[in-house]
């Protein structure tokens, strides 16, 4: 669900984020380019599985090929953060500037 704000849109992912809501949560992350900046919040995620770190990866890269914003916001939960890590992947560049919740 997203909640939108003058020129930015808050995207907020629940439960599971993996191959299966992979088609469905990226077509929501495209149109939230619409607006000018789009903020990712992961912290009611329960699981995340590549396909999951790939949206987001995606998305960081659409926004910038665009010339748009995209950050995530809001704490990430233990299990996802513990997964992030053993995948070496680093969320930190994603994260809101004046946010320090996302590492």
């Amino acid at each position: 669900m997203a909640a939108k704000k003058s020129d930015s849109i808050t995207v907020k992912w629940h439960g599971t984020a993996g191959i299966e809501q992979a088609h469905s949560l990226r077509d929501e992350l495209l149109t939230a380019f619409k607006k000018d900046k789009v903020l990712l919040d992961i912290s009611e995620i329960e699981d995340i599985d590549i396909t999951g770190i790939q949206i987001i990866v995606s998305a960081k890269k659409e926004a910038e090929k665009t010339k748009k914003q995209f950050f995530i916001t809001g704490t990430i939960p233990d299990v996802i953060a513990e997964f992030i890590s053993a995948s070496s992947i680093s969320l930190a560049e994603y994260a809101l500037p004046e946010s320090k919740e996302v590492s």
